[in-house]
């Protein structure tokens, strides 16, 4: 049975924890960050394992729902802001 590298595991839970998060602000980012770094640490001097692929994978999918969901909220907060702006207008 071959011994569990804890930098891999913590990847992998990283990872998943980033796609999960990745709808707050912030968190997913923190998260797939640090499956990424985790993933690059746990190869001492063997190729990564399987759990650090899939942490690292999983890194840069939470971290790209992260930046996609910063930007739609983005995009929503200036679309209801001009809303609002008009009708404040029409209420005035």
């Amino acid at each position: 049975m071959e011994e569990t590298n804890k930098m891999a595991l913590a990847s992998m839970i990283a990872g998943i924890l980033s796609i999960v998060l990745s709808c707050c602000c912030g968190l997913g980012m923190i998260a797939g960050g640090l499956a990424v770094i985790f993933a690059g640490l746990s190869r001492v001097d063997e190729p990564l394992s399987s759990n650090a692929k899939v942490g690292l994978i999983t890194g840069i999918i939470g971290m790209i729902f992260s930046v996609i969901a910063v930007i739609v909220l983005v995009m929503l907060v200036g679309a209801m802001s001009g809303t609002l702006g008009m009708l404040g207008g029409v209420w005035r």
